[in-house]
């Protein structure tokens, strides 16, 4: 298996994570504020990241150069507020509007990577993200909405506003992180005079290194982290939640607390992360962020596995499933497409 299919493999396992994710989240909620639940979340996972990357990636490599920090600390403050957004924008819309702005995620990768100058705009990376978008409407759109939330008519309407932003969020990591893993992320300027160039040839050399995708996962939530920190107390003086972020969880038995935060600790910090982070050095921004659009419907899959009289899995369900399965095999044979057009030019 060449490493693009594998790529998809790897996103594929990835989405079945995270729709887990999204069954344990909605029960989680109701006794943990989204932001706490996000914060112990991190603190959970960044430990067992940096243990994995002391024995898959040693020595555990640190930013060296002013650059590098700066880099790296963007790099993880965009994974925290995209985070952010969206568990403050579930809280305050609906999980359907958040799976609903999941349908314009992959083409908002794909214009931001060509309006930066990063990937190209291609007809099959629009036609995946319409197929895509189209699937989880059909999904959303086709069922009875749930109430809205209790408070203010202007949360709903900030909250859509956040998942939007989510998107972009989205978006910007994964187009930042493609730069750090793929070695891009070191490119010196022209204007360095001579002395200082070689000065810190060796700093620079080191920088153009593609990071580590468990060493570069951890670093990105210690930043993550550090914005989560920073609005539980925000949101806490301001009361913009209930229950408010650091305030004592709801009445619930200890595993139905623990299960949630271990699994998202676990398997979607650690795991889930980190395989995207390996995926995006062989697949663009606008493929890996459409494996967004594959979870609602295999959300609905799990939940039906997990609680079968909970949910149905009938002709909607299974054909929004085959909308989006189609647009992930179009951007999967357009890589592989260029893939092979470019091994073939070498030779030539």
């Amino acid at each position: 298996m060449n490493k693009i299919r594998l790529a998809h493999v790897a996103l594929f396992f990835a989405a079945g994570i995270y729709s887990g994710y999204n069954v344990l989240l909605a029960a989680s909620l109701k006794h943990l504020s989204p932001v706490t639940f996000s914060l112990c979340r991190e603190l959970v996972a960044i430990p067992l990241l940096y243990a994995w990357a002391s024995r898959a990636e040693a020595p555990v490599r640190f930013p060296a150069t002013p650059r590098e920090w700066r880099y790296m600390a963007s790099f993880g403050v965009v994974l925290g507020l995209f985070q952010l957004c969206f568990a403050v924008g579930v809280a305050w819309t609906s999980p359907t509007a958040a799976a609903l702005f999941q349908c314009v995620e992959p083409s908002t990768a794909a214009v931001i990577g060509a309006a930066v100058g990063l990937e190209p705009c291609t007809l099959a990376k629009l036609g995946s993200a319409v197929l895509a978008g189209g699937g989880v409407a059909l999904l959303q759109l086709g069922g009875a909405a749930p109430p809205p939330p209790p408070g203010p008519r202007w949360r709903a309407g900030l909250g859509s506003c956040l998942l939007f932003c989510q998107g972009v969020g989205i978006a910007t990591y994964c187009l930042l992180q493609k730069q750090l893993v793929r070695g891009d992320d070191g490119a010196a300027s022209d204007d360095d005079d001579d002395g200082r160039r070689a000065a810190t040839r060796s700093s620079r050399a080191r920088a153009r290194e593609p990071w580590g995708p468990v060493t570069l996962t951890a670093h990105a939530c210690v930043g993550s982290c550090v914005v989560m920190a920073c609005a539980a107390v925000v949101d806490g003086a301001a009361g913009l939640e209930a229950p408010a972020p650091l305030a004592p969880a709801r009445r619930a038995s200890p595993g139905r607390r623990r299960s949630p935060l271990a699994y998202a600790a676990v398997l979607s910090s650690v795991v889930g992360y980190s395989l995207r982070a390996w995926a995006n050095r062989h697949v663009d921004a606008a493929t890996l962020v459409l494996y967004n659009a594959v979870q609602p419907p295999l959300t609905a899959l799990v939940a039906l596995a997990l609680a079968p009289g909970s949910s149905t899995y009938g002709a909607r369900e299974g054909g929004a499933t085959a909308l989006v399965v189609l647009a992930v095999a179009v951007a999967a044979r357009e890589k592989q497409g260029r893939g092979k057009g470019a091994r073939e030019g070498s030779v030539n």
